[in-house]
């Protein structure tokens, strides 16, 4: 069921990245390979100073080690075929947890979801009853979980305005709107998306940016004194700046570039 739920809502597909357990995999083989390339290193010393002049050529021609015959010891041949094993296990080891890496934490809304969905009537009593039934935690301690959790699909990074809208209008639904809508086919309930709000979002964005040089010169037209068009002006510069901030995913270079233009 939690699988299910998961494939239906990818962005509460939040996983463990089980940073300890990759950091042993990694020193373990790199400690792996460290005997390796020490065994390796004196076994080509033996072989340059042997009294064979087949052996004491392995380390200029690497064909005569291999056109040895097959009967015949050839231990530097047999601890290379084991470094270039272990150390491609190595190499992908170490290119995965670079990957991993960057996967960032799971959305603080969507690891609410998860947790209330685990002990909500949705699923049997006792699902989850292994050592990974608190890998998310639990509604009453949300931040009791593995400081390793990543999430697999992060939510689009929307401005502060409609991440705020986003996450309250559940509460209209509540109130009654969400019977406007039809219920889900795969949840078999009414639900919202991101999507719609982030519409909803970007039309008051749009109305609220054509307004305002309107509503400064329709101020500044009817003020006669001109301190007091200047506390205007500069009113109006301070409140671009905190709606750039908070309708738009602006940085401080552009909102500074904006204002003081």
């Amino acid at each position: 069921m939690l699988a299910e739920r998961i494939a239906v809502k990818p962005e509460t597909g939040i996983y463990r990245r089980f940073d300890a357990l990759n950091a042993r995999h990694l020193l373990y083989l790199q400690a792996e390979l460290c005997i390796l390339e020490t065994s390796l290193q004196e076994q080509e010393t033996a072989d340059s100073h042997n009294r064979c002049e087949k052996r004491r050529e392995f380390a200029t021609d690497y064909q005569t080690m291999l056109e040895r015959p097959s009967d015949e010891q050839k231990l530097q041949l047999a601890l290379i075929e084991e470094m270039h094993r272990k150390l491609n296990q190595y190499n992908k080891a170490l290119i995965q947890v670079s990957i991993l890496q960057r996967l960032e934490e799971p959305d603080r809304y969507d690891l609410d979801d998860i947790q209330r969905f685990l002990v909500s009537k949705d699923i049997e009593p006792g699902f989850l009853t292994g050592e990974d039934s608190r890998s998310w935690g639990i509604p009453e301690e949300p931040d009791d979980h593995p400081p390793d959790l990543v999430g697999v699909r992060q939510r689009t990074k929307e401005d502060g305005f409609s991440r705020f809208v986003s996450e309250n209008a559940i509460h209209l639904f509540k109130c009654g709107l969400g019977r406007l809508k039809r219920k889900d086919p795969h949840l078999g309930r009414r639900v919202y998306y991101d999507s719609t709000v982030l519409r909803v979002t970007s039309w008051m964005t749009c109305i609220l940016a054509s307004m305002l040089p309107i509503a400064s010169i329709l101020v500044l037209i009817n003020l006669k004194a001109l301190n007091t068009k200047l506390w205007v002006v500069a009113g109006f510069n301070v409140l671009i700046s905190v709606c750039l901030k908070m309708f738009t995913d602006a940085k401080r270079a552009e909102i500074f570039a904006v204002t003081a233009a």
